[in-house]
């Protein structure tokens, strides 16, 4: 069983732990549950179904019963924390305390990489601007973005991105490599897109103050729909970004770097009825 501190989440860590340990020993949640003092059989098979939440001392007992302990215990008792964790900003922090405690003991987790590269609007942006711009310094980058962006910031994404292998310096500058970052399933990668998103919108409301009418395309509806159009917009949706993306990829001659949002999401709570069939 790999150790805790390979695990983004500790219900499928517990899981394990009860897999294996039944492939031993025919192990059974009710003797898990025993181990860690409760008395409902199921209990922790609800909690591994994300049913149920582990309380502070609920994660004390079911970590005695994995017998975690030092760094392990101390890393499970913020893995509990971030799963279980609503609001984004105290998630990232706690990410951040998670890291910490992995880089003292000279381990890397699973999902720096997408962590990093979603946490700054800058990161994507540089990386398809410097291959455009033949040996270009991080101050003649960060003097051609369109929102004011320091020196030092450029020049942290362009090591982030030759880090994690997405930008490679050739003869004559930077150039892309054919590595992508993907989120998968990770949840500290949906949680920095969720940052990424933040970003862009904020973004784009600065640009209709910032960006001349000319250079830029925003619109938008405000829309009374069933539940069903809703699911064919969005349907919809996903066909229009996979047309852009077609468009991008035989496009040539790359003299600037966009953002498109498109953002479709409820002002009001229902108020008739309820999901069309």
């Amino acid at each position: 069983m790999k150790p805790v501190m390979e695990y983004q989440n500790f219900r499928i860590y517990m899981r394990d732990f009860y897999t294996e340990r039944k492939s031993r020993s025919g192990f059974t949640w009710r003797d898990f549950a025993k181990a860690a003092g409760y008395s409902s059989p199921v209990f922790l098979k609800l909690v591994c179904d994300g049913k149920s939440n582990l309380s502070e001392v609920g994660v004390e007992r079911v970590a005695s019963a994995m017998d975690l302990v030092g760094i392990d215990l101390r890393y499970f008792r913020l893995l509990v924390a971030f799963n279980q964790e609503k609001d984004s900003t105290k998630k990232k922090s706690i990410f951040k305390e998670m890291r910490a405690l992995a880089k003292e003991n000279s381990m890397e987790m699973v999902g720096e990489d997408q962590f990093d590269y979603y946490d700054s609007w800058v990161n994507p942006v540089v990386r398809e601007m410097a291959p455009q711009m033949n040996n270009a310094t991080p101050a003649q980058i960060a003097d051609r973005l369109a929102f004011e962006t320091k020196t030092e910031e450029v020049k942290k994404a362009l090591a982030l991105l030759q880090k994690v292998g997405l930008l490679k310096k050739g003869q004559d500058g930077f150039e892309q490599a054919a590595k992508s970052i993907t989120t998968g399933n990770l949840e500290v990668a949906s949680l920095s897109v969720r940052e990424m998103h933040r970003q862009m919108g904020e973004l784009a409301v600065r640009a209709l103050d910032e960006i001349p009418v000319k250079d830029r395309d925003i619109s938008g509806l405000t829309l009374g729909i069933s539940d069903n159009a809703f699911y064919r917009i969005s349907k919809e949706i996903a066909d229009f970004r996979r047309r852009v993306t077609s468009i991008v990829l035989n496009d040539s001659g790359e003299s600037r770097v966009f953002r498109l949002n498109v953002q479709l999401f409820p002002l009001t709570k229902e108020f008739k009825g309820g999901r069309d069939e």
